[in-house]
């Protein structure tokens, strides 16, 4: 039993040292997405903006293809979202971010005949499991800004800190098995 432990022990010593470094491990989560289209809001229903493009995806959390964030470690996170209304006297951006399908916040940015950008951050708790994602609020003038790969609309998330350590689990695990 001593030289299980002692093994373990060594393997934790050397990921930690990052001798052996995982592509991702179960304390990391981070994304950057844009978008790089344009879009218009339905006059009736809100629509998910999904921010197709990857800049950054550590623990392949953000889903590029849905628009939506899905936690696979519970914890406190921060979300940015940026928004940027077209070029028009009538168009306005207008999105809000979920959680599980709740507004949490909201981003407005008035066209008023020139591009706006504008953004909003949250600190928010979340357990594994749960889903954040944005959507562009119904309205005939409600519409988002893109050009190309510009990337002017933008969803940002990071793991601020896990709701229990890796390190703790493995930890409490070494000390079951010792006794």
């Amino acid at each position: 039993m001593a030289l299980f432990i002692g093994a373990l022990l060594a393997v934790v010593i050397v990921v930690v040292a990052g001798d052996c470094k995982p592509k991702y491990d179960l304390t990391q989560s981070a994304f950057t997405a844009k978008m790089t289209r344009s879009i218009n809001a339905s006059p009736t229903k809100n629509t998910r903006i999904v921010f197709d493009s990857l800049l950054t995806n550590i623990g392949n959390d953000y889903n590029a293809e849905n628009g939506k964030f899905t936690t696979r470690i519970a914890g406190t996170y921060v979300f940015t979202l940026t928004l940027m209304s077209k070029y028009s006297s009538r168009s306005t951006a207008f999105g809000c971010l979920h959680k599980n399908g709740k507004e949490q916040f909201c981003v407005w940015s008035n066209g008023n005949n020139a591009h706006e950008t504008s953004s909003n951050t949250i600190t928010i708790n979340l357990k594994k499991g749960d889903v954040v994602d944005n959507v562009l609020k119904a309205g005939k003038n409600y519409a988002l800004h893109n050009y190309g790969q510009a990337g002017y609309c933008s969803f940002t998330g990071f793991l601020l800190y896990p709701e229990v350590s890796v390190l703790e689990n493995l930890l409490k695990t070494i000390d079951t098995l010792s006794k």
